[in-house]
């Protein structure tokens, strides 16, 4: 059976390790450091055969495009994040219009059901407040619009690390509709609102959106049982067999199925505050995978 490989949740491949994933493909196969014990290695073999598909994540797929052919053996297809906090939030970038850009340039090659859209995530804090991210999101859907699959969007989920980066800053969030530190009702009050109103816009500019692993908001959009990592879309994709059995080592509400991450935490240098993955601070030179 084929595996789904993740590229990944934990790092963005596609913008700071392009060279050393294609490295990888060529030899055929990566060795993956386990995140929680650096003593265990997992060997994955990355031959067409061997891969059901490739699911990219990432903020920017500039260094992918001129080598896109080099996927053509492969079932892929692309998770694009683009918000536009700007560097009070991302200091690392890339503006919003160019990563706008950058995926209708993506989309055209390899066409739109392989572009998704991520709107991750939605955070209350500060000077973006909900009319702020209304008005930002309306904006990028109307440019995205015939580009993009659908568009993913997920809540902020307060861990202590990311609170006391966005804290320091002067950022106090409103925690997300599944709660955490400092949780209430309020809150999840406030993003379900939102919610609803990012869902309509979507709407007006023919763009679906599915809520990442959020329960509480299934008020807002119906879910269709869509995932990140999601079966029915890697199924258009590949005549592979491949497991569709939920991810267990996801949270308990997330949809996406089993696949193998190829990343290492800790090693995106863009320094997001937001981002969980990150829990050093700083910045690093190279992926230690591999």
């Amino acid at each position: 059976m084929a595996v789904v490989i993740s590229a990944s949740r934990r790092t963005d491949i596609p913008s700071f390790y392009a060279d050393w994933f294609f490295e990888r493909l060529m030899e055929g196969f990566v060795d993956v450091r386990n995140p929680f014990n650096p003593k265990l290695m997992r060997r994955v073999l990355l031959d067409p055969e061997s891969v059901g598909c490739l699911v990219f994540w990432t903020r920017d797929a500039r260094p992918m495009l001129s080598r896109l052919d080099e996927l053509e053996p492969y079932a892929f297809y692309f998770h694009i994040t683009i918000i536009g906090y700007g560097a009070a939030l991302e200091p690392s970038g890339p503006l919003a219009s160019e990563a706008v850009e950058m995926l209708k340039a993506l989309a055209s090659e390899i066409g739109q059901n392989r572009v998704i859209w991520r709107y991750d995530p939605v955070l209350l804090a500060g000077c973006y407040d909900a009319n702020w991210h209304i008005r930002n999101f309306a904006a990028l859907a109307k440019e995205l619009s015939g580009s993009v699959r659908h568009c993913v969007i997920s809540i902020y989920d307060a861990y202590r690390h990311t609170d006391v980066r966005l804290k320091k800053a002067g950022f106090l969030p409103l925690c997300g509709a599944r709660g955490g530190e400092g949780a209430s009702e309020k809150s999840s009050a406030h993003y379900q609102l939102l919610a609803k109103e990012l869902t309509e816009i979507a709407a007006s500019e023919g763009i679906f959106v599915s809520f990442c692993a959020e329960p509480e908001l299934q008020q807002v959009q119906p879910s269709l049982g869509l995932g990140c990592i999601d079966s029915a879309i890697i199924s258009e994709l590949t005549h592979q067999s491949f497991s569709s059995r939920k991810d267990k080592n996801q949270r308990p509400a997330c949809k996406c199925i089993e696949s193998v991450d190829i990343g290492s935490y800790g090693t995106c240098p863009r320094g997001c505050l937001y981002c969980y993955a990150d829990r050093t601070g700083k910045k690093q030179a190279r992926n230690s995978s591999g």
